[in-house]
């Protein structure tokens, strides 16, 4: 993504989080395609992507981790900003996830932290699954 693409998006993302809380919608295939455009040597593929106005959510199924295997869950906000409340990763993970799936926050040691932008993690195992 060049400089002024990254400006647009910047842009309409601040225009978003203006807006009130609507539904999540599968943006997947969007998602994918718009990928592909920017870096097609990049292996960093969600397995399903959901927005809404006010955070992106991508979804990496089956991570192994102490020989479990669990779903990733990245969140967002659409206009990059730090900031993320517990009360809205709750309603994200109901929303998107179900009322009754359980996820933890993940925070890692520093030998595997990766920190280039202002994501949030949290991780469900797998024998939970997507309402």
């Amino acid at each position: 993504m060049n400089r002024n693409q990254r400006r647009l998006s910047h842009q309409n993302g601040l225009r978003m989080q203006k807006k009130p809380w609507n539904e999540f919608k599968d943006v997947t295939l969007e998602a994918v395609q718009s990928h592909e455009l920017f870096d097609k040597t990049s292996n960093f593929r969600p397995d399903q992507v959901f927005q809404n106005n006010k955070y992106i959510v991508q979804v990496f199924f089956h991570c192994m981790r102490d020989y479990k295997s669990y779903t990733k869950v990245m969140i967002r906000r659409s206009d990059s900003k730090p900031e993320l409340s517990w009360s809205d990763m709750y309603r994200i993970k109901n929303e998107v996830f179900g009322e009754e799936i359980e996820a933890i926050q993940f925070i890692p040691k520093v030998s595997e932290l990766v920190d280039v932008a202002n994501l949030y993690w949290f991780w469900i195992e797998n024998k939970e699954c997507l309402k």
